[in-house]
């Protein structure tokens, strides 16, 4: 019994893990809005920030890295989902 509730727990664990990338994935998506909106002719004479193609290499980076991470939880699927997760 007592490995039937650490499977469902694991189970819930990698759901979980997964519908959080979902949401950062959908939440960069956002962020292309942000980017577009961008004006660095507003930003003139103030602080130094990063220009509109230096934002948009780093959402790029960003969505590759969780691209790499969702490869990486899909081929220990079977591993994480019949394990008790430790942190």
């Amino acid at each position: 019994m007592q490995i039937a509730v650490l499977n469902r727990r694991a189970q819930e664990r990698y759901a979980t893990f997964v519908n959080n990338m979902d949401q950062v994935a959908e939440v960069l998506v956002e962020v292309d809005k942000l980017i577009d909106r961008y004006d660095e002719d507003a930003m003139a004479g103030s602080w130094t920030i990063a220009t509109q193609d230096e934002l948009k290499a780093l959402r790029t980076k960003a969505f590759d890295e969780l691209d790499r991470l969702r490869i990486l939880g899909k081929k220990h699927e079977a591993e994480l989902v019949s394990r008790d997760w430790r942190f």
